[in-house]
């Protein structure tokens, strides 16, 4: 599990390659077990490119280092700057034909 796992986080990088201009900061990658299949992908964008997290919800990537004390608004700022695709992501889109 974890060689073909490491296999196909390495694919997806190199299939990624191109994306260096929007500055990632973090993808989580999350495979399932049995099927050696990513199911879910988490996208979070690096604090230095903000402007592409202004658009959901205003407040930009740099607003998540503040501390909030209510943790439910936390969480909710959080997710505004996250990217989230889950078990629809297709089969194409894993195996890289359409990140080109």
């Amino acid at each position: 599990m974890q060689c073909m796992t490491a296999s196909l986080i390495r694919v997806w990088l190199q299939r990624m390659e191109h994306v260096r201009q929007y500055l990632l900061g973090v993808a989580l990658m999350i495979g399932e077990e049995r099927r050696h299949d990513i199911v879910a992908l988490c996208v979070l964008w690096r604090p230095g490119h903000a402007g592409d997290c202004e658009g959901r919800g205003g407040h930009g990537a740099v607003g998540l280092r503040e501390e909030v004390a209510d943790v439910a608004a936390q969480r909710e700022r959080m997710t505004d700057c996250v990217c989230w695709e889950g078990a629809t992501i297709p089969r194409p889109v894993l195996e890289g034909r359409v990140l080109k």
